[in-house]
Order: structure tokens, then sequence, then C-alpha cells
């Protein structure tokens, strides 16, 4: 199955950390299609100052079911010192699981649509770029949600090579 994922780093090397991401999650079997650029957003969802992120979102073919995804990217999480000491802590990476082609899932564990994805800058912006087309959980064209940000959020934007 095709799917969507944002990674994001604020600690460190943010490149770094998701050029290590993208490999750990092909080294975990992921097929990586496509790449956004890397977009430099401003922390969201805490009130503690914080570094800005580096997010990006990738097409990826997976083989396995959604939750065996789910652990890969945890596993991947964890190889690169992902902490966790309290909810939107700073991390070295974050791998968030936002569309899969034909799932509709909500467990304790997993959510798909990303119940926020459409609310977040971060994702939108990216994931239009390489979805331009693609229509949102809510039933709204991406560039359509694209328009109701006023992209303060986002401070630059990149190639990713």
């Amino acid at each position: 199955m095709r799917g969507y994922l944002c990674l994001g780093s604020n600690l460190g090397d943010r490149l770094g950390f998701i050029r290590q991401a993208i490999e750990g999650l092909r080294g975990h079997g992921a097929g990586i299609l496509a790449l956004s650029g890397i977009y430099e957003t401003l922390p969201v969802g805490t009130a503690l100052p914080q570094e800005n992120y580096y997010n990006l979102v990738a097409l990826v073919e997976w083989g396995g079911t959604p939750l065996e995804l789910l652990r890969a990217a945890a596993a991947v999480e964890d190889s690169l010192g992902r902490r966790r000491p309290y909810p939107n802590a700073p991390r070295t990476i974050d791998i968030d699981i936002l569309l899969l082609e034909g799932v509709a899932l909500r467990t304790p564990e997993l959510s798909v649509p990303h119940p926020r994805m459409e609310e977040r800058a971060f994702v939108i912006f990216p994931l239009a770029e390489i979805a331009p087309d693609i229509a949102l959980p809510s039933g709204r064209h991406i560039l359509e949600v694209m328009k109701g940000f006023s992209g303060d959020e986002i401070v630059g934007a990149r190639t990713f090579e």
C-alpha cells in the first residue's frame, strides 16, 4: 500500500536526523517514492521555547500492515534517540503516518488518517508539494486547505538533497 509520512526534527542536526530516518525507514522495508522539500516551521502546541522544526513529507510504499508501519517508524525514532519526556517535547525525529491508501483506522495506538493533519501547515504545505491533486479526509482539496493558513508558521523552505 502507498501512504504519506511526515518527518520532523528540532534537535541537533535536524537535516541529518531526517536523512537518517529516511534510510532507517528503507532499512525496515519502506520504499521511498517521493520526498517533499524541507520546510522550516515554528513549534506548534507548546508554550516552552524550542528550536524551529525541519519537516518533510514522504510518499512511501509499504508491504505490511498499518501497525507494522507504526512499529517500524517507532523503531527508527528510538534508534535516533527520540525521547518523550512530555507532550510536544523537542525531538531528534518524529515520524507520523498521515494517510494510507484504503485505510481508515482508529485504535489506541494509531489513527489513520492522522486526525490533526488538516490543522497543520507543516503537514499540508509539503504534502501539497508532492500530492497537489489529493483530496483530504474532510473531502476538501489540499490547495483549498492551504489557502486557510496564514503562512506564519512556515519560516523557510528549501529542496531536500
